[in-house]
């Protein structure tokens, strides 16, 4: 019998086959191998799919679908399908270009003792994304620490304990679970690092950080229930191909 993967790393994806394939071959590249990818599609209609199967010879990888009911059912629906006592949670436009990535996050987090972690979040262009990954950094010596649900590196158990991500939270969710799980540890490894994509600031510009804005005021003065009501409209999905030129 084949041994289970130590590490899952679960793909929501919708529309994403401009920039998926980006992902996928930088964790081909990954040091670490002892892990298998679950993209957790919501019924792309681009040719996601047939860009996540080009790396089934690369990869231990494994492609479900699901309604497109937003990023923490994506994630849900794909944590079910896993095998790993990690559960590290990836967002499609992700870039990552250190090789030894995951080795890194996982070890820093187990010598921490953290059962949920995250990396140190940068840009290659466009708006930079410090502001917000130095607020987080601040927020995780509170009671109620955050991450971005770009990268969540979480232990299965806790995630399968917890019951995952809320789904009534449609922007927010990442928060939301980081939050409700720092209490078994949670932390910033902060030896490694990912790529965040600028195209939703490019595309939405302050319409986009006045929105984080007014959820972070939502969550922080009325907490995450008055999330749940979706305070703020925000549609996933809607976003540009990227120019692969």
């Amino acid at each position: 019998m084949k041994k289970p993967p130590k590490v899952s790393v679960v793909i929501p994806a919708y529309n994403e086959a401009t920039y998926i394939g980006r992902l996928l071959n930088a964790l081909v590249k990954q040091s670490y191998k002892n892990f298998e990818v679950i993209v957790s599609d919501a019924e792309s209609k681009d040719g996601t799919k047939e860009v996540v199967d080009s790396f089934k010879n690369k990869l231990d990888i494994k492609f479900i679908e699901s309604p497109p009911l937003g990023p923490a059912h994506g994630r849900n629906i794909g944590a079910k399908n896993c095998k790993g006592e990690w559960l590290l949670f990836l967002d499609a436009d992700d870039d990552i270009d250190d090789s030894d990535f995951i080795q890194t996050l996982i070890t820093g987090a187990a010598y921490k003792k953290w059962r949920t972690a995250t990396a140190r979040m940068t840009t290659k262009s466009g708006p930079s994304y410090a502001p917000l990954y130095h607020y987080q950094r601040l927020l995780s010596h509170t009671k109620r620490p955050v991450a971005s649900g770009y990268c969540i590196l979480t232990k299965r158990e806790v995630f399968e304990s917890s019951g995952g991500f809320n789904e009534k939270i449609k922007f927010g969710e990442d928060y939301e679970y980081v939050s409700r799980n720092a209490k078994h540890g949670f932390g910033f490894v902060k030896s490694t690092y990912y790529y965040v994509d600028p195209r939703r600031n490019k595309e939405e510009g302050l319409g986009l950080a006045w929105r984080g804005t007014l959820n972070e005021i939502y969550r922080l003065l009325r907490g995450y229930k008055k999330l749940e009501k979706q305070p703020i409209n925000y549609e996933f999905g809607k976003h540009q191909k990227r120019n692969q030129d």
